[in-house]
């Protein structure tokens, strides 16, 4: 309860608690705070990171990908987070319902306010040492919402992304701000919600009006004007109860009334927004992965195209998505950790590709795969117990006529390895693409036995996530400034109580 609810060790000493648990077991003795704060929570703490190791070291290929970012707290201390996320097609701890993705949060601590790149990466590579190389994995992608983590670590030996998702509200916050007409109407509309908000009257005007004219019973949503997403959820309330708003707003004497050209430019608006909250909630899920990059970007430039014919009043507004989708997404079609990553997606292959770019990019997939089938264990000849105590060649005299069929084996067996990349991929790529809702990690396990390298290369893609919003929302909790101030001890010991947090229900209490 202390880490899962952020409680202060001093809750143990609350008796209303203590009331509690005398009722349902009168013989137990609770122990005190220090014993949590020193013991508990320390062991719970170490148990829970060997488990997690345990869980990494099950990761197929033997890649692990991260998201990182600069988590702000209620209370304005800043924090480092590392998240680790893999693939495991068979788990010695997971249930077998469960998908193939995997995550857990391995790191995070407070930062100074004044931190640089290097600082952060220095951090970074104390906690790759300490849960990655350690134990023989291999540090993949890092995805990050921040600049300076990525662009240290891409002048460093690392590999790193922009957060699809954090690109997307940059985006989408440049357009609105581009046009005055899309600023004043938001901000009449945050007026009325505000004014119904703190209004007894008008909320049961509403309730009236929506009663009448046989409306959803629906509450107006106030936005967050640093967060587009609901300002656009605000304006889609405000269509669906757009009958009950006008008259509310006549018969309580609002100052601020929307005309029936503002109703249309609200449409436009919510209209051009809402491919683009679709695109954040479809690459922000558990399993959403890099794949899926590429051709939502294809997507987006298609659907800005069409509506400057199915909108009115937003051009600018719609020229500004336009150009910034170019200036901030265009190197993303040509980078080739997300051209293998849609390649090797079965759902799309080389379908967003022209002829001369799939003809390269496979080229350049037969290429990755031979440098890997060389490396690889998986082509190692494995002896079969002839080679044990047999005579050699040599024995035989070098004119011995067999020596010249063992020369001839080795030759065609080079042919055969040297063939076997591009063969797989071409098989691969001849084969149907899937429907969309398929999970192409499903696909990769079931052809791992036919074609183990290319499962092997397709995995350490498929396994990187496009957003780190899956990881923001495990650091989210409604009662954390409640308790920070009520405890030293719950700041002290912060970063082992979130880390439990997190990782507790991942790793289903086992521990």
């Amino acid at each position: 309860m202390i880490a899962l609810d952020l409680q202060p060790y001093s809750f143990v000493d609350n008796i209303g608690f203590n009331r509690l648990l005398e009722y349902l077991q009168p013989q137990y003795s609770l122990p005190s705070p220090s014993y949590f704060s020193r013991t508990a929570i320390p062991d719970m703490y170490d148990n829970v990171k060997q488990i997690i190791i345990s869980h990494l070291k099950e990761a197929e290929s033997g890649v692990i990908h991260f998201t990182s970012g600069i988590w702000m707290s209620n209370q304005t201390r800043e924090y480092l987070t590392l998240t680790a996320h893999w693939v495991t097609f068979e788990s010695s701890f997971r249930p077998q319902c469960e998908d193939y993705h995997c995550s857990a949060l391995l790191n995070v601590s407070q930062i100074d306010c004044d931190y640089n790149g290097i600082s952060i990466q220095k951090q970074l590579e104390y906690w790759w040492e300490t849960w990655i190389t350690s134990i023989g994995l291999q540090i993949g992608i890092t995805v990050t919402d921040n600049q300076s983590i990525e662009k240290t670590l891409n002048e460093g030996d690392h590999s790193s992304v922009q957060c699809f998702s954090h690109t997307v509200n940059v985006i989408v916050n440049e357009a609105i701000k581009s046009q005055r007409m899309v600023q004043n109407l938001l901000s009449i509309a945050r007026k009325i919600c505000e004014r119904v908000h703190r209004s007894a009257k008008a909320k049961e005007k509403l309730a009236e009006l929506q009663k009448e004219y046989e409306l959803p019973q629906h509450q107006l949503i106030q936005d967050v004007p640093s967060k587009w997403n609901t300002s656009f959820h605000m304006l889609e309330r405000l269509i669906e109860q757009k009958r009950a708003i006008d008259e509310m707003s006549i018969e309580c004497s609002f100052r601020e009334l929307i005309s029936c050209d503002q109703w249309e430019v609200m449409q436009s608006v919510c209209h051009a927004l809402k491919p683009f909250e679709a695109a954040s909630r479809e690459m922000s899920t558990h399993m959403s992965t890099l794949s899926q990059v590429i051709p939502m970007i294809h997507i987006l430039n298609r659907k800005i195209e069409m509506l400057f014919e199915e909108t009115m009043g937003i051009d600018t507004m719609l020229k500004s998505l336009k150009e910034a989708m170019v200036s901030r997404l265009s190197s993303t079609l040509h980078d080739p950790r997300y051209i293998f990553a849609t390649l090797l997606d079965p759902r799309y292959k080389t379908s967003l590709f022209t002829e001369e770019e799939a003809e390269q990019y496979k080229q350049d997939l037969i290429r990755e795969l031979e440098i890997m089938s060389s490396t690889s264990d998986d082509d190692k000849p494995v002896s079969n117990g002839c080679d044990i105590g047999s005579p050699s060649t040599n024995s035989y005299g070098e004119d011995n006529l067999w020596s010249l069929m063992g020369d001839m084996k080795k030759t065609k067996d080079l042919k055969e390895r040297a063939k076997l990349p591009e063969e797989m991929v071409l098989s691969y790529l001849e084969e149907e693409v899937l429907e969309h809702n398929c999970d192409p990690l499903t696909y990769w396990n079931f052809k791992k036995s036919s074609w183990p390298v290319l499962s092997k290369l397709a995995v350490r893609f498929l396994g990187c996530p496009p957003s780190i919003v899956p990881s923001e929302r495990l650091f989210n909790t409604s009662n954390e400034s409640n308790n920070f101030s009520q405890s030293r001890l719950m700041i002290e010991h912060f970063e082992k109580l979130i880390f439990l947090k997190v990782n507790l229900p991942l790793i289903y209490f086992q521990y």
